[in-house]
């Protein structure tokens, strides 16, 4: 039978309950920005800042965030996914015990104070990398993994580019100064929100305060944990070059926000700017679950099949943070080509969505068809060209 059907590109557009809906007659720009943008909000002088949504990695707060900086001791959060990775893959257990090298004793700047010729059990090393930011520990740790700290640079840098981060460069596993070891504030809040998501059950490593290891006491210089924002996470750094910086994270109402501030004058004014970053998120946006996974949301008209619609859905909760001046505007857009031809597969890609408020789009989420539609017979398939040619509808 030949095909006599024109497919049309419609776009949807829906408010939050996912129950009214209205033809769009034009297509939103595809631009993306953040809210705010370069304005301090009690940032003391952060020279890059930004401040993303955990769950859609949005960026709320942009404060030349893709500008090359040096990450410092920030760059362990990259160190230390590859370890979590490999105890996942199970080449690496908690329990084991690697060997300390002499290059690993001999490291300069903060560390754990492990001494050459002994062995250091793995859990100790992640609370030594994350607490103490001990140099020595993510060397006995690269040492192990890639038998090289240069070799396992490689191997953050592949991870790096896995992620899309084409701004950031690692030369070593502890972020010791380096032309070539560079990142940005947006890089670095990403390869913290990978870590969180991929890894949630060793993330409260990152909350310890204090740590004891070789008869030694040292505290986490992350001052914001436990505070009154709640912040349990993520990693400090400071370098002459870069200045003071901090990656942090917190979670209000269901909702977590990673912030990232760098440049800063001293450990005060980065906890201050990280703080009051984390605060302007929860003060000026509301959070909205607006789709759950799975949920029906639109229906996709089908040609040629044994139904005439089938209902859509996306495979991910949608869980949005929208400026509290804009709550009332918020829009759901769902692009679908229709009708779509059967035979239709449950979990085939059917559209794309996205959801917008004032001048502001979002990334776009797949949507997939939540209802099987087989083809019809030839009597079906006849009848069904015959209602789109003389009413254009499928409805058998």
């Amino acid at each position: 039978m030949k095909k006599i059907l024109l497919i049309l590109s419609v776009v949807v557009v829906f408010n939050v309950d996912c129950k009214k809906k209205v033809s769009l007659n034009k297509s939103p720009s595809k631009k993306t920005v953040a809210l705010f943008s370069k304005q301090k909000f009690g940032l003391p002088d952060a020279k890059q800042a930004v401040l993303i949504d955990f769950d859609t990695g949005e960026i709320l707060y942009d404060k030349n965030s893709h500008e090359k900086c040096a990450p410092s001791s920030m760059t362990k959060l990259m160190t230390a996914y590859l370890l979590f990775s490999a105890i996942k893959d199970n080449r690496l257990k908690m329990d084991d015990e690697l060997p300390v090298s002499e290059e690993a004793q001999s490291m300069e700047g903060s560390r754990s104070f492990f001494k050459a010729g002994t062995y250091a059990k793995v859990e100790d090393l992640i609370r030594s990398i994350i607490v103490h930011s001990g140099n020595d520990a993510c060397t006995v740790v690269a040492e192990a993994l890639s038998g090289d700290p240069t070799i396992f640079a490689d191997e953050m840098n592949r991870k790096a580019n896995e992620f899309g981060l084409s701004n950031t460069h690692f030369t070593n596993p502890s972020g010791l100064p380096d032309e070539e070891h560079y990142s940005n504030a947006y890089d670095l809040a990403i390869i913290a929100q990978r870590l969180i998501k991929d890894f949630p059950e060793y993330y409260s490593y990152f909350s310890e305060k204090i740590f004891t290891i070789n008869g030694i006491t040292q505290p986490n210089r992350n001052t914001l944990l436990g505070n009154s924002m709640g912040v349990d996470g993520l990693k400090t750094g400071h370098t002459n070059s870069g200045g003071y910086g901090l990656v942090a994270s917190t979670t209000r109402n269901g909702k977590r926000l990673i912030a990232v501030v760098n440049g800063c004058s001293s450990t005060k004014s980065r906890a201050l700017a990280s703080n009051n970053l984390l605060a302007l998120g929860y003060r000026e946006f509301t959070n909205f679950r607006v789709i759950k996974a799975g949920t029906p949301i639109v229906k996709l008209k089908v040609w040629l099949g044994d139904r005439g619609e089938i209902d859509v859905c996306t495979h991910e909760d949608i869980n949005i943070m929208v400026p509290k001046k804009f709550q009332n505007g918020l829009r759901i857009e769902a692009k679908m080509k229709e009708p779509i031809e059967a035979p239709v597969s449950v979990g085939s890609k059917v559209g794309e969505l996205s959801y917008r408020y004032g001048n502001f789009i979002s990334k776009k989420y797949d949507l997939f068809a939540c209802q099987e539609a087989k083809q019809a017979g030839i009597l079906g398939r006849a009848k069904s060209s015959i209602n789109y040619l003389l009413f254009g509808t499928s409805e058998r």
